[in-house]
């Protein structure tokens, strides 16, 4: 996590070629796909989504998603980036409302 804090501050004290921070304009996930390594379980994931996204997403606070696909995530993001007729990634059963 150390290593991941001081990314992060790299990418904040960065200036993109807007004038905002690359962490801004970024979307930076960071996390497992296992909640549990020995049951090998997927819910309930330790997921960390940094940036801003350009501005599309509020960041600095905590969500709780109870059973979604992680690819619903994907698919968020997705749509934040401008991505148009994308339906589905992998499992996905929709977008997260309040990312």
């Amino acid at each position: 996590m150390k290593h991941f804090a001081r990314f992060l501050d790299k990418l904040d004290k960065t200036k993109d070629i807007d004038g905002k921070s690359v962490l801004h304009n970024s979307m930076i996930v960071y996390g497992c796909g296992n909640a549990d390594g020995n049951r090998h379980t997927h819910t309930n994931l330790p997921v960390v989504l940094a940036g801003a996204g350009g501005g599309t997403i509020n960041p600095g606070r905590y969500a709780k998603f109870n059973a979604q696909p992680m690819s619903n995530l994907f698919l968020s993001m997705n749509d934040r980036l401008g991505v148009k007729g994308l339906e589905r990634i992998g499992d996905s059963s929709g977008r997260l409302k309040g990312v």
